[in-house]
């Protein structure tokens, strides 16, 4: 356990540290979205779990397939049964922040026109 925590602090000093928490957290919304996608009942609590997944696995690039093991192994020691719905709440809020981020956007946005095709160009 010593040696992992050890290996995992190294890793994270190695990436960059504000960089590196952000990737942990992402790591875990993983976690915890992989979980919640899969023993979802309920279609839309199973719908959100899995756009959690997409949204927080293109969050997490540029690492090796060993690196994103460690971390996501590291992340899923952190989960307890009781923690796991507020966490997963807290995922699905982050991406909800930013379709709220996008239609604010877009609702003061002039909508792009296209210009019209010029022939023989």
């Amino acid at each position: 356990m010593k040696a992992l925590s050890i290996a995992f602090a190294t890793a994270l000093l190695a990436t960059g540290g504000a960089a590196a928490a952000q990737t942990a957290s992402d790591a875990q919304c993983i976690v915890l979205s992989n979980a919640f996608s899969g023993q979802a009942t309920d279609p839309k609590a199973k719908e959100i779990a899995e756009a959690s997944l997409y949204f927080y696995l293109g969050r997490v690039g540029n690492l090796t397939a060993a690196q994103l093991k460690t971390m996501l192994d590291a992340q899923a020691k952190t989960i307890t049964q009781a923690s796991a719905g507020p966490a997963m709440q807290k995922c699905a809020a982050a991406i909800q922040a930013k379709v709220d981020l996008l239609k604010t956007i877009a609702a003061t946005s002039k909508p792009a026109t296209p210009k019209p095709a010029q022939p023989g160009r």
